[in-house]
């Protein structure tokens, strides 16, 4: 993963969440979320995506799970999501974590799976798909860019080898991060 983030990066990231908020919930929206699931957003940064589904959550009594390896973005989206008591944080690395097997109906990995070094994307991905409950989705969206992404080949080879089958998937284009890959995969029961 990268480095922990400067004062001018946390508030930039921030500001861009909040100016252009609603791709964010709308793509949160697409979850189709009841409300009771429990969720774990995988390298929750900011909190762009997360704020959406805790409030989602908020209703039903679900539970939402942030787990980031940065403490800058631990403490920033502790501060913003402090108003959302179904919500629990974890930092450190995932492999590292005291965290439930086949726990988690949902699982999001939001332009994250670039930043993880390549030799080490197939293991944390493998233990996403073991978090997940059987019938559990995993979301994640990704810039398949050369320099700065995850081809979507490798998105659906690494899914397929942690045992996770493809729903869905589209190519779509970001002004910001270029095309990018949105998928849902699925843990088929045991």
């Amino acid at each position: 993963m990268s480095s922990e983030p400067n004062r001018l990066q946390v508030f930039f990231t921030v500001l861009l969440g909040y100016c252009v908020a609603r791709p964010y919930k709308r793509y949160v929206e697409s979850f189709d979320l009841a409300g009771n699931e429990v969720v774990l957003d995988y390298g929750s940064g900011s909190g762009r995506i997360s704020r959406h589904i805790a409030e989602l959550l908020l209703s039903g009594k679900g539970h939402l799970t942030c787990v980031d390896v940065s403490k800058v973005w631990m403490e920033t989206i502790q501060k913003r999501l402090k108003k959302y008591p179904n919500v629990d944080y974890k930092l450190g690395d995932i492999a590292a974590l005291d965290i439930a097997d086949n726990a988690y109906d949902i699982v999001v990995v939001h332009f994250v799976l670039h930043h993880v070094e390549k030799d080490e994307r197939q293991e944390k991905v493998d233990i996403l798909a073991r978090k997940l409950k059987p019938h559990g989705r995993l979301f994640i969206r990704e810039p398949t860019r050369e320099q700065h992404g995850t081809p979507a080949v490798e998105i659906r080879a690494v899914m397929s080898t942690a045992g996770l089958h493809e729903r869905e998937s589209r190519m779509s284009r970001s002004l910001i991060m270029g095309e990018v890959f949105d998928g849902v995969f699925y843990k088929p029961p045991v």
